[in-house]
């Protein structure tokens, strides 16, 4: 088995191609993306592009494309499997969706529900735009899928191949934590919170054996918890139906940076990586590719 052979490298080789995997990552990345911008220079020459919205969903569009492109490309000369090898899989797909958005979904809901039902939380408005809401719903797929695939597709996968489940699932998590370091009103409290986050989808994509989990859960976290409900996301406002007077300490409420930053979604969030703890006895999907097992360890 090819994943058992790169773990009984030494560790300073695994370290190495480690490394190596991730240089040509940013590179090949890096080449798309400015592939990706000229082109759009010469085809979207638009004022429309130079508003918010649309150029938040256009850079992570070219982020997403750029990310899918370089793991493909690295999975392939790799191993020459394909897009199942990162976790598009069309197995269990629609299980997997319910599952990501019946965790991420649940813990935002409930967390609500507890400061809305403390007096924390006043809806004073609630205000429906169509475009605003449709346009929010596109960037909360986009974004969330393009993180996903650098995260769950590559990173994880790489990790996992060469140092096993439990340091794929830990280190991701703490890269994931740490690039929402410099983010708009960042307390440790949610920095605990995204690198327990990170953890759980991670938990999610071994669990489900695709990227469908851990991205229906990123996206309904970040658009239910911010275009839906009113709070921020991650400390980054969004157009929001319901407008909210919050009050109340910033360890409940999360404060500006939005639930992430609340001990009640770290309690939850805790409460499902218990859940799904057995989920680190699984290899990853492109494993079961290679020995050509496709069922799910139990």
């Amino acid at each position: 088995m090819m994943e058992l052979s790169s773990r009984q490298l030494p560790w300073w080789q695994k370290l190495l191609f480690l490394i190596l995997q991730l240089v040509a990552f940013v590179l090949l990345g890096l080449l798309t993306g400015l592939l990706l911008e000229l082109v759009g220079e010469q085809l979207l020459q638009s004022h429309l592009w130079e508003e918010e919205l649309p150029g938040l969903i256009w850079g992570w569009t070219v982020v997403l494309v750029s990310a899918l492109t370089a793991a493909y490309l690295l999975a392939y000369a790799q191993t020459k499997q394909g897009w199942s090898a990162l976790g598009f899989t069309t197995v269990r797909m629609v299980t997997s969706l319910q599952t990501g958005l019946l965790v991420g979904g649940s813990i935002i809901v409930v967390c609500f529900l507890v400061l809305y039902s403390g007096g924390w939380v006043k809806i004073t408005q609630v205000i429906f735009l169509p475009r605003a809401f449709a346009g929010w719903c596109l960037f909360f797929l986009i974004q969330p899928l393009a993180e996903e695939v650098i995260m769950r597709s590559f990173l994880q996968n790489q990790l996992h191949r060469y140092f096993g489940a439990w340091p794929g699932l830990i280190v991701t998590a703490l890269v994931f934590g740490l690039l929402h370091v410099g983010n708009n009103a960042f307390t440790w409290i949610a920095g605990l919170e995204i690198v327990l986050g990170g953890l759980l989808m991670g938990q999610l994509y071994l669990y489900t054996q695709n990227i469908w989990a851990p991205f229906a859960m990123h996206a309904i976290w970040n658009f239910l918890q911010s275009t839906v409900l009113g709070f921020a996301v991650s400390g980054m406002d969004t157009y929001r139906l319901l407008h909210l007077e919050i009050s109340g300490p910033e360890w409940l409420t999360g404060g500006d940076f939005g639930i992430e930053g609340s001990l009640l979604s770290v309690l939850f969030i805790l409460a499902a990586i218990i859940y799904f703890w057995p989920s680190a006895r699984h290899e990853a999907p492109w494993s079961k590719l290679e020995t050509g097992d496709t069922s799910r360890d139990g």
